[in-house]
């Protein structure tokens, strides 16, 4: 998070973990396991496929590739960032602006979040966290991985409303009121923008994203 006084902008890394770097650190740890491994095959004969070596390769590669992880986020940053100041919100990306959301229009705030069904980056049962700012036909959308505790501290600052999943929602479907069934769906529609186009932040500066929506920009509709 950066923040710089002389402009009053608030400048946010998007993507820390964009797909690039999450390829080098593939290649990387492939790359250290075949080659400690045929250092340590050619060590430690065996006849057949030396599990040993194995072994060893595959723990050095952990090792090293999680001891040089934060380095390649230092020097490899992603190209998008998000911009905020008091004349709006904007998603750049290599300086060129992909989603704008001007202050001095009326814009709509979207907060909903929905539990990870299963394991993949985060595990299962962590939280997408997410706001998206909506102006016209242009969506802005920031989001965030959470643990449930977390999920517990952001439900503080601003109360986020839990997307259903489709099957929750075909049988909730005759239950539900027309209120939040259109709630529902603008938020799906929001969601679809956080899809394809969404900017993962880290928990610290999406906490500094909500902050200054609900603190600067009370006159939208949130």
């Amino acid at each position: 998070m950066n923040l710089t006084s002389e402009s009053a902008t608030l400048q946010l890394q998007v993507d820390r973990e964009h797909s690039g770097l999450r390829l080098g650190t593939v290649v990387l740890f492939i790359g250290i396991a075949v080659v400690t491994f045929l250092v340590t095959n050619a060590l430690i004969a065996s006849e057949g496929f030396n599990i040993l070596a194995g072994l060893v390769a595959f723990g050095v590669a952990a090792l090293v590739t999680r001891l040089t992880e934060p380095t390649f986020k230092r020097l490899w940053p992603s190209k998008r960032v998000l911009q905020l100041d008091g004349q709006g919100a904007r998603m750049l990306y290599d300086n060129n602006a992909q989603a704008t959301i001007q202050s001095d229009l009326t814009a709509n705030v979207h907060f909903w979040c929905f539990k990870i069904p299963r394991r993949g980056r985060m595990p299962k049962g962590w939280y997408v966290i997410a706001c998206g700012l909506q102006q016209d036909d242009t969506y802005l959308t920031a989001y965030t991985f959470a643990s449930p505790a977390q999920t517990t501290e952001f439900h503080q600052l601003t109360q986020f409303t839990e997307l259903q999943s489709e099957s929750k929602k075909s049988k909730s479907a005759k239950t539900e009121s027309l209120r939040l069934a259109g709630e529902q769906r603008r938020l799906r529609i929001a969601e679809e923008h956080r899809w394809h186009d969404g900017g993962e932040l880290t928990t610290a500066d999406f906490e500094a994203f909500i902050k200054w929506v609900n603190g600067q920009h009370a006159q939208w509709n949130m």
